[in-house]
């Protein structure tokens, strides 16, 4: 380690930023954002930077620099155009005892700014001793999506009560337990999901409570979507509350490169279909995921899609309400809208398609869906669970007044290196499915805007085969109308 990573405290000291352009902006930005009181020193200023003067909130000195500096000062920042001048107030600054930083010159700072997490106040920092800046804010961007936004929160009330904590347990090792258990339990949980009350009430039960017992833990349901299949569509949330899960329960459209956000210790528990294997029930999903609840731990119901749309993740849910447990729900992108996107079709398009309806071609018991309702209910139809019984539809289709020569995509495991997009027509729909062997999970698209598939298909890791007989911008399918 070649410099000694510290954090300045720059309330109200004044800070010196030498150059007046683009760059030495965003150092302006930083130094302020850290309370400092800021001057810039240029004979010319950008236009940020004038705002900020006209505004008062920094000193423009309207001046070359002169080799020397007020001895307020108590940091430089040489941020102009010139190499050699940034160099000269560098060595000047470190020659009358003045901490400088010089921009992109490493070895001509006393001090170099970090990359930096802020999410006050917890701040982290990021450097790599100037020797690959980009890197360092690659760093930042991945620690910005894993480290959940409310975590400043969460230190902040720790901050909080933390006289209360040292009145409570007289030991130093019943302290560190008791914070231990804090940031990594019930109360930490509740801050981070925004629920401030019961933090409160929490965080009193634990004050009050017996101080030669560990602290108490109560468990919580997250009902999460998993997306459509490619991990990075993943949500931003559902990564972090994987990243903290006791336990998961997932089910068969949950891929490894998704399981893999979730911690090692982790207890992984398949709760979905495999094929020739007998499927666990909806009810022994739930009373599974109360069960693993009641016990204290943090359970993660994976889902593929989003758990609310056709996902019986609003079953799931209720299993908990009704048992007097908390839950949180994170929403997906549900399979309609990757697979559309990734095979390039605008569900709703602009004198095309002014709606867009999300249906299932099977539903429990004996008795079908109303393919009526289904079909007035918007210009594009998005079905589920249908690759088993494309005859059905089709027929149904023709029966309720769906033109034959409608434009119908199946898009089989959307946005994954194995997606396919299969073109045709609802007249045609049959005998392509068979021909093609089209597989769940698959989602079949219906209506005029469906064509744009033939010209918006992007996504080079799947296929797409067929074209339809006209385009968006053709007589036919413009007048093709549900």
């Amino acid at each position: 380690m070649n410099r000694l990573p510290i954090f300045l405290n720059l309330i109200d000291r004044h800070c010196l930023v030498v150059g007046g352009g683009v760059v030495a902006e965003r150092k302006v930005t930083l130094l302020r954002r850290a309370g400092a009181s800021v001057s810039v020193l240029s004979p010319e200023l950008c236009n940020g930077l004038q705002d900020l003067a006209e505004g008062g909130n920094i000193t423009h000195i309207s001046d070359s620099y002169r080799q020397s500096f007020d001895r307020r000062f108590w940091l430089v920042v040489a941020a102009t155009s010139d190499e050699h001048l940034n160099r000269e107030i560098g060595a000047d600054a470190e020659s009358q005892g003045i901490l400088c930083n010089v921009v992109d010159d490493n070895a001509a700072s006393t001090f170099i700014l970090p990359a930096i997490v802020d999410r006050s106040p917890v701040v982290i920092a990021i450097g790599t001793e100037g020797t690959a800046p980009v890197l360092a804010q690659q760093l930042k961007s991945r620690i910005e999506q894993w480290l959940p936004r409310q975590v400043g929160e969460l230190a902040a009330q720790a901050g909080r009560w933390r006289e209360l904590v040292k009145k409570r347990f007289d030991s130093l090792t019943m302290r560190r337990r008791f914070w231990q258990a804090f940031f990594d339990g019930p109360i930490a949980d509740h801050l981070l999901a925004g629920r401030q009350r019961e933090a409160e009430q929490a965080m009193r039960a634990e004050l009050v409570g017996n101080c030669d017992s560990a602290p108490a833990t109560a468990g919580e349901g997250w009902i999460v979507g998993a997306g459509p299949g490619d991990p990075d569509l993943v949500t931003l949330r559902a990564q972090q509350l994987l990243a903290r899960a006791d336990v998961v329960l997932y089910d068969r459209l949950v891929s490894q490169e998704v399981l893999d956000f979730a911690r090692k210790e982790a207890e992984f528990i398949f709760v979905g279909k495999r094929a020739g294997a007998r499927a666990m029930s909806q009810q022994a999903i739930n009373t599974l995921l109360v069960e693993q609840v009641r016990k204290g731990r943090r359970v993660c119901r994976l889902k593929g899609g989003d758990p609310f749309i056709f996902g019986r993740g609003g079953e799931e849910a209720l299993a908990l309400a009704d048992a007097g447990l908390p839950f949180q729900v994170v929403p997906g992108i549900t399979a309609a809208i990757g697979g559309a996107a990734y095979a390039g079709i605008p569900l709703t398009l602009r004198n095309v398609a002014g709606s867009v309806t999300f249906a299932t071609a099977r539903l429990n018991g004996d008795e079908g869906p109303d393919w009526a309702r289904i079909v007035r209910g918007g210009d594009t139809l998005a079905l589920y669970m249908g690759t088993g019984n494309v005859a059905e539809i089709r027929r149904q289709l023709l029966h309720h007044g769906v033109a034959a020569e409608t434009p119908v995509a199946f898009v089989e495991n959307a946005t994954t290196d194995a997606q396919r997009s299969l073109l045709g027509t609802v007249s045609s729909m049959q005998s392509l499915a068979a021909r093609e062997n089209i597989e769940s999970p698959a989602i079949i698209y219906i209506g005029a805007a469906v064509a744009a598939a033939s010209e918006l298909a992007w996504f080079s890791g799947g296929s797409t085969a067929g074209r339809f007989p006209a385009t968006l911008h053709g007589e036919a399918v413009a007048n093709v109308s549900m």
